[in-house]
């Protein structure tokens, strides 16, 4: 069936060349690139089909968020594995093959990302997939070189900068109405969510280090306060949409540290205030969005 590549871009003309170029050389099993453009302005989905005429545009006229673009391309898409990449990611050639090789021979694995990579010399590595921290979850081996995660192993979930998901996990984690990744959290944490409903579904992401993608970390268009104020945000919440109640227990602690740290943060940056705000106004939505996916289990 192949593999539905889903592109999610705002802002993204600067890096989105070198994104598809990279797609090309993963070869024949690539099925379809799809694009959502959040409403750039900077001409990207103009350019996109001017220049790759095979990736099927769909151009928005306001930005839906990172999350709700991926299901509009998962809505349409037709292959039997679904890669989410960021356009400021350049795969190298036999990422997805690597990648496939390892979800093909075991069909408990969810889920699959390679050895990202942060350009420059010496090489460093931008993600090695996903951990939980006491605090918060993290890119794993961020700024270590990539020797030190040379083994493949199980992680926690893949970073959504070029996670291949196989498309029937993501079927079975969607209860009827939801799509597969979570359009609350808008952007960042939403690779999250959907890594711990794989896992408490019951299945696995596995780390490829064989499989390289250069990650630049610029081609979202977003500004640090626009991220910071997602990431305070949508801590909490996603925790709340997730965690058993025995690992809600465990996390009180991480993140009644996260929170007070924020809550001081808050006084002299308005973002964080904004954030603090409106995470408390969004706890009651996410009780109830987890109550439902328990009620249909």
């Amino acid at each position: 069936m192949g593999v539905s590549v889903s592109l999610v871009t705002h802002q993204s003309r600067r890096w989105i060349d070198a994104c598809l170029e990279g797609v090309r050389s993963q070869g024949s099993c690539i099925r379809e690139i799809l694009l959502v453009d959040n409403a750039s302005r900077d001409g990207t989905a103009v350019h996109v089909r001017a220049r790759h005429p095979q990736v099927r545009v769909e151009a928005l006229e306001r930005n839906l968020g990172y999350a709700a673009a991926h299901n509009r391309n998962f809505a349409r898409a037709r292959g039997s594995h679904f890669w989410a990449l960021n356009p400021d990611v350049v795969p190298a050639r036999g990422y997805l093959e690597r990648l496939l090789g390892v979800l093909d021979a075991d069909p408990t694995l969810g889920a699959a990302t390679g050895c990202l990579l942060a350009p420059g010399r010496p090489p460093r590595i931008d993600s090695a997939g996903i951990v939980r921290t006491w605090t918060r979850f993290v890119d794993r081996g961020r700024g270590a070189p990539p020797e030190r995660f040379a083994r493949e192993e199980d992680v926690f979930g893949a970073c959504g900068a070029a996670a291949l998901y196989r498309a029937d996990a993501l079927r079975a984690v969607c209860v009827p109405g939801e799509a597969p990744f979570a359009e609350r959290l808008f952007m960042y944490y939403e690779d999250v969510d959907l890594a711990w409903r794989l896992r408490r579904a019951g299945w696995r992401t596995r780390y490829v280090p064989a499989a390289h993608a250069w990650h630049v970390r610029g081609g979202s268009g977003a500004s640090s306060a626009f991220v910071e104020y997602h990431l305070v945000r949508n801590r909490v919440w996603v925790s709340l949409r997730n965690a058993r109640p025995a690992e809600l227990l465990a996390e009180l602690p991480g993140l009644a540290v996260f929170q007070g740290v924020k809550s001081l943060q808050a006084l002299v940056r308005p973002h964080v205030r904004r954030a603090l705000h409106d995470q408390w106004r969004g706890l009651r939505a996410c009780w109830r969005e987890r109550r439902r996916r328990e009620a249909s289990a």
